[in-house]
């Protein structure tokens, strides 16, 4: 990519197009256009702002918005003086934001007052106490995050190495507190690169391609694979702040978006709507997609909307992709679990269970090793050591390589892929846990037509006690993102444990696929 400039740290590619052309549009949210020029002047008054609240180099700056202005503007200027973003869903509740900020232990919070019926600002004065008595700042009231914006701004950035982190994204994990994936700059800039340089060999061409930002921040894609990428490329960046697909739609049409990356799940929901034809998608010359294997039946039909499709493989671990699927690569080899080719720079092999490498076809868990990989998990040694090994993140999926082309067939992990989204069992059952008429608990990922897999509760009452679906479902609704709430609930007399006393979530499943198929 000879037209792309190589920097070291994010916020330069944000300095570099903002002098190359200040007037050229950066972002696009609603009906308010902000240039590139624009967008710098607010990241270097906010990073004054926030040097003068006492925020230092390592410091955690939280955020609690959706995809828009503000949220670039934190998540760049926090990249200038040293500091580390930590992007959550304004879906959260308030066991989720008091979990994920208790440990964070950030020193501001940026949030917006409230998002659909979830109030957010009510919720995060709740939970200050416990999360360490950050500074608060609103976008709708008092301290409002517009006066930041007229602060003078930095003189100059206080980066200090490119190993620095920039980011931290929770993601599942095998404890209580989902991991808290650390990524630096060096190892957006390294998958932006890889992604950026995989995406363009489709088109054959550099050019500033407009790009669709419609995942939230909390999620690695959000935040990586379409803000950041976008900088980098010194993109037109049309945010959506939350996902409706007549909107997407509407925005490829009105932008002439080449194109498109979203899981199978959302391309599921696009492919269903009425009206589809209604929309002119005519740009399109790409689909993008990951997180789930595609069905021959999904390619078909995603080929109505564009001939070339291309599939990637990666993790929070790996901030976003670390293979790529080449332009003239065989499409129906994605229903055989193909997701590419590492990107360049990256190793990946495959293990067995003692960790010995595997030859060509054989079936291990897969290994990453690369540029763009995680050096561990934020304040978790525990979850570091058993995560990563040599410098290899340890993926917990199972798969195989034919040359240097990697297949995934399934995944050890527990956790719970709703969309895009990942479910912690432990998190939901903590929550169920809570009713005291409950001995036991036991949540899974069962599979589901449009999400791929949704959220079931098995749960065991005590001797005497009586509990409902609806009682379940409702206790959760107060404390958990829809998503993570169970969209059913089964009440047994037992739950299988492991020989360690553990819930046998894996048999569980298992028994309950077997007892509604007779």
């Amino acid at each position: 990519m000879k037209d792309l400039p190589e920097f070291e740290y994010l916020w330069q590619y944000l300095d570099y197009w903002a002098n190359k052309d200040e007037g050229y549009t950066a972002i696009k949210y609603g009906s308010e256009e902000i240039t590139y020029g624009e967008f710098k002047r607010s990241v270097d008054s906010l990073a004054g702002a926030l040097l003068e609240m006492g925020v230092s180099s390592g410091d955690r700056i939280a955020t609690v918005l959706p995809m828009r202005p503000e949220y670039a503007y934190t998540y760049l200027a926090s990249s200038k003086i040293g500091s580390i973003t930590v992007p959550m869903d304004v879906r959260y509740r308030k066991a989720e934001l008091s979990r994920f900020l208790s440990h964070a232990e950030p020193e501001v919070v940026i949030a917006i007052d409230s998002f659909a019926d979830n109030n957010i600002k009510s919720t995060l004065n709740e939970v200050k106490a416990d999360i360490g008595n950050p500074e608060f700042v609103f976008l709708n009231s008092e301290p409002y995050f517009n006066e930041l914006l007229k602060h003078e701004p930095i003189e100059r950035p206080l980066s200090k190495s490119p190993d620095e982190d920039i980011l931290i994204i929770f993601t599942g994990g095998t404890t209580g507190v989902p991991k808290a994936t650390l990524l630096s700059h060096k190892n957006v800039i390294s998958m932006c690169i890889g992604e950026l340089s995989s995406i363009l060999a489709y088109f054959g061409k550099f050019e500033r391609y407009p790009t669709l930002v419609h995942l939230p921040p909390s999620h690695v894609g959000g935040t990586t694979e379409l803000l950041s990428i976008g900088v980098l490329n010194g993109s037109k960046m049309i945010f959506i702040d939350h996902w409706r697909p007549d909107v997407v739609l509407k925005a490829i049409q009105d932008e002439r978006i080449p194109y498109f990356g979203a899981v199978p799940t959302m391309f599921a929901m696009i492919l269903s709507m009425k009206g589809l034809e209604d929309y002119d998608l005519s740009s399109l010359e790409l689909l993008v997609t990951a997180g789930e294997r595609l069905n021959p039946e999904l390619i078909k039909r995603m080929q109505k909307l564009c001939q070339k499709i291309a599939v990637g493989y990666g993790s929070t671990e790996t901030t976003g992709f670390a293979t790529f699927s080449r332009p003239d690569d065989d499409i129906m080899k994605f229903a055989e679990g193909y997701v590419g080719v590492p990107f360049e720079g990256v190793e990946i092999k495959i293990v067995d269970d003692s960790g010995k490498e595997l030859g060509e076809g054989d079936v291990g868990e897969i290994l990453v090793k690369g540029p763009m990989v995680s050096k561990g998990y934020f304040r978790q040694p525990g979850e570091t050591e058993k995560g990563f090994t040599d410098g290899f993140w340890v993926s917990g999926d199972l798969g195989y390589l034919k040359g240097d082309e990697l297949y995934i067939i399934g995944r050890k992990k527990e956790i719970i892929r709703v969309g895009s989204y990942t479910v912690l069992p432990m998190e939901v059952e903590e929550i169920i846990m809570k009713d005291q008429r409950i001995a036991a608990a036991a949540v899974i990922g069962m599979p589901h037509e449009i999400y791929g897999e949704v959220v079931w509760a098995v749960v065991v009452p005590k001797p005497g006690e009586t509990v409902s679906e609806e009682e379940i479902i409702e206790s959760c609704k107060k404390e958990l993102a829809d998503f993570k709430v169970p969209r059913k609930v089964i009440v047994r007399e037992s739950i299988p444990m492991t020989r360690l006393g553990k819930a046998d979530r894996i048999r569980l499943k298992d028994e309950i696929m077997k007892e509604i198929s007779e």
